[in-house]
């Protein structure tokens, strides 16, 4: 089968690599190449999956009907397309029936030479022609038929991924090129919109659908999850265009904030993709929705979970107030992306440890919420409570915004209460209540418990913040069941702490169940089984525990607080 029959042919990357694997195989015993270099399918991908991107992009943009030789100037820092100085690229026109009528253009002169180079150098294999940034700008892409940018990064501050976007930007401006597009799935393409929107451009998916089976899906792309719009390398395709702006600044400031930070702590986490469900959590009596970063939500009880890397288990770190999680998106993900953002500057709870990092982090945050953007205000705060030395910044923050938000709220009716005045911080209480925050809830059902005229308000806040998944709320209702001799409803709240690490309702839960067994009271199957239950939980947090004392520095147990 010939490399344009296997292009046309193959359901996948898979498929089509066998193919060229043969294909090369065939054409280096004809040529009587040897190689130390044995091809399968893992170490071929690489050099196959860019040659089928631009074939796949030159097809589906009808380009190859202009009859002769293209060139096709890639863009971007991926260091596939520079693999043997992009030698395998240029099998984008065998595989669409036009060999030697590609030639690959690129802004970068940095070599990634593999051990496969020889054999590509005995082939005669053409080799990229490397033009500077300046040259494709000052020609407005004279002699280029076609740019593809590989995955843009408009939120990197690197000097080499703002040149990618500056000369992708002039070719739309001030030239007849056109400029598609590859980005990792339909979450990094809403991403690129939103940090590309200011400079009045955006990237349509071909065909206009970005769906499965839609032009706008590279079906060669690589992924170890499934290519589509689940994502993987190159698997969704665009195209560049002119587009007047038409978002709110703020909201554009937001979602800038999210992915900009995100890119300078490194953007590692991979587990989920924005708004795919996680499966397999507490047995599925959990559905999750992955965020942005290294954040999910139970839609459920607003509940933020983060995986620890060192368990792959999701620990809970805090908890959304009931307005913000009413207004979570159903079925739009470029709606999401803006949601999420603020979800993730919300419950930041620490910055990059290297200097600079840390530096540029800082000014990011302080920008944004200088353009009012307050849920970066409210992370800031929040990492900077992480030490006694920048305490005062963190107050001065929460200050600056108020009553404006629950978080900063909540922190200073703890401010009040702990100076004394008691009553601005039941005001501030109520304030972040109001919000629908359960965890302020809680600490103002505490605050009015004891005065006896207050005690039914108090409870029930304690029964609303518990019913709305605040795990201390339920800690609260199990002591107060448990001193009325409730022990069925005290084991029923108490689970709901429990199951989420709260270790003190754990072992609450196993003496009320061992008492109940000791006296016989209730069925004796169930106290049984919240005694071996509690007790398994205890063990587990203590093994928790052991294990995250020889981490140094690592995050673990629970965050409850949103300060």
């Amino acid at each position: 089968m010939s490399l344009a029959d296997a292009f046309a042919h193959s359901k996948n990357l898979k498929g089509l690599t066998s193919s060229w694997i043969k294909h090369v195989s065939a054409r280096m015993r004809e040529e009587q190449i040897q190689s130390s270099v044995r091809l399968n399918v893992d170490n071929a991908a690489s050099m196959v999956a860019p040659a089928a991107l631009v074939a796949t992009m030159i097809e589906r943009t009808g380009l190859l009907s202009l009859g002769r030789p293209l060139r096709v100037l890639i863009l971007g820092t991926d260091p596939m397309t520079r693999l043997d100085r992009s030698a395998w690229v240029s099998f984008a026109g065998d595989m669409l029936g036009a060999p030697g009528r590609v030639e690959i253009v690129l802004c970068s002169e940095e070599e990634a030479l593999t051990s496969f180079y020889p054999v590509a150098e005995a082939l005669g294999m053409p080799t990229c022609t490397c033009v500077t940034h300046a040259a494709v700008r000052s020609s407005a892409g004279e002699s280029i038929d076609m740019a593809l940018w590989i995955h843009p990064a408009t939120e990197a501050s690197e000097p080499t991924e703002m040149d990618m976007v500056t000369t992708a930007l002039s070719l739309v401006s001030g030239s007849s090129v056109p400029v598609y597009t590859a980005c990792f799935n339909d979450a990094d393409l809403h991403a690129q919109n939103y940090l590309l929107h200011g400079r009045s451009v955006r990237l349509t998916p071909l065909g206009g659908d970005l769906k499965r089976g839609s032009d706008s899906i590279n079906r060669f792309g690589i992924s170890t999850k499934g290519v589509g719009v689940d994502g993987g390398w190159g698997a969704v395709l665009a195209r560049l265009e002119p587009m007047p702006p038409s978002l709110a600044a703020e909201d554009l400031a937001l979602v800038s904030t999210a992915l900009r930070l995100r890119c300078i702590e490194g953007a590692l986490h991979s587990s989920w993709q924005l708004g795919q469900r996680i499966n397999g959590v507490a047995f599925n009596r959990i559905l999750p929705i992955g965020l942005l970063g290294n954040m999910a939500l139970d839609t459920a009880s607003g509940h933020i979970l983060s995986e620890d890397y060192e368990t792959r288990e999701l620990r809970l770190v805090g908890q959304l107030w009931r307005q913000k999680l009413d207004t979570l998106p159903a079925g739009d993900s470029e709606a999401l992306m803006l949601w999420a953002s603020e979800v993730m500057l919300s419950f930041l709870w620490k910055l990059p440890k290297e200097d600079h990092k840390r530096r540029e982090a800082i000014e990011l945050l302080e920008r944004a919420l200088d353009d009012g953007v307050l849920a970066a205000g409210i992370g800031l705060a929040r990492c900077f409570e992480g030490s006694e030395s920048t305490m005062a910044k963190a107050t001065e923050l929460y200050r600056r915004i108020g009553e404006r938000h629950p978080f900063s709220a909540y922190y200073l009716a703890h401010e009040a209460i702990d100076g004394g005045d008691v009553g601005e911080g039941e005001r501030l209480l109520r304030v972040s209540a109001a919000f629908g925050y359960p965890i302020a809830q809680t600490d103002l059902a505490k605050l009015i418990f004891d005065t006896a005229s207050r005690k039914p308000e108090a409870l029930a806040h304690l029964r609303s913040a518990s019913a709305a998944g605040d795990i201390e709320a339920s800690f609260s209702l199990g002591e107060l069941h448990t001193e009325a001799y409730e022990f069925d409803a005290a084991l029923a709240e108490l689970r709901k702490a429990w199951s989420y690490g709260h270790a003190e309702a754990a072992a609450l839960a196993a003496r009320v169940a061992e008492h109940m067994l000791d006296i016989k009271m209730g069925k004796r199957s169930v106290a049984k089984r919240e005694l071996r239950e509690a007790q398994e939980c205890l063990r587990k947090l203590h093994r928790r525990a052991k294990a995250a004392a020889v981490r140094a520095g690592a995050h673990d147990g629970l965050d409850r607080s949103p300060v």
